[in-house]
């Protein structure tokens, strides 16, 4: 399969998703297993082995590096070939086998599994299972974005007033009173405001058009590389500010790109 074949690369990336997704759900029992907690974060055993699932599913069919939120990087086995190049070789994937771990170990119905493939660092491909609702979002830059096989799209809400905005607070964030004040008063513009507790899951609504926006701050890409794909194989926008650097946290934006989200 050729580097370029994204259409190839997203069923892949949907198997891993289904396989990481369906053993979740089996590890219902050990919803309450936290393994470390540290701030506003929480590590569960199934988070790790989920992700060495997704990881095995990936390097047994794709030659390029992984990085998995739990695991770090694995070096992939090179390039595919039938035009390989170092353009090629800029190819990762990244996994969060569950995005919403807190929820997932209070019952709560907003996690899943996102997996993103990234052209340097810039988001190219992505697939979120959300295995409660047993929905799985998929998108490329050049095949489209998918919800269940079908196609979807981002909403045709044009202003703010009238617009649904996800966000959330990454367990990077500073919360303190002055950046909170900051959260309140960039969001007053919008009609609602909702936060999940699951980036991903946000991210894959505002591509399907169930919200309109999504704005975080300081949150990893591995939280968001997938769901900015979807937004933007949907027909919506997304920024990144601060670079697309793995090691760093960034602002995200994703938007229907029918207003200005600032």
């Amino acid at each position: 399969m050729r580097a370029d074949d994204y259409t190839g690369w997203r069923r892949l990336a949907e198997a891993a998703a289904l396989l990481g997704g369906r053993y979740l759900v089996d590890r219902r029992a050990d919803w309450r297993r936290i393994e470390a907690a540290e701030g506003h974060d929480v590590k569960l055993a199934a988070d790790r082995l989920a992700e060495e699932m997704i990881v095995a599913r990936l390097r047994e069919a794709s030659p390029f590096d992984i990085l998995g939120e739990e695991g770090g990087r694995i070096a992939g086995t090179g390039a595919p070939g039938n035009g390989d190049s170092a353009a090629d070789a800029d190819l990762c994937w990244l996994v969060d086998p569950l995005d919403g771990s807190l929820n997932y170990t209070r019952g709560l119905p907003a996690c899943c599994v996102s997996i993103a493939l990234c052209r340097g660092g810039d988001p190219v491909l992505g697939v979120i299972y959300d295995f409660n609702r047993d929905e799985l979002f998929s998108g490329d830059a050049a095949g489209g974005a998918f919800l269940n096989g079908a196609p979807m799209a981002v909403s045709n809400v044009a202003d703010p007033a009238e617009a649904v905005l996800a966000s959330g607070f990454p367990s990077y964030l500073d919360h303190s009173d002055d950046t909170l004040g900051a959260f309140v008063r960039q969001v007053q513009r919008y009609r609602k405001v909702r936060a999940l507790g699951s980036a991903a899951l946000m991210l894959a609504y505002v591509a399907c058009g169930r919200m309109d926006a999504y704005i975080e701050q300081e949150t990893a890409l591995w939280d968001v590389a997938a769901g900015i794909a979807l937004v933007r194989a949907a027909g919506g926008k997304a920024t990144l500010s601060g670079g697309t650097a793995l090691d760093r946290t960034l602002d995200v934006t994703a938007w229907n790109g029918r207003f200005d989200p600032a």
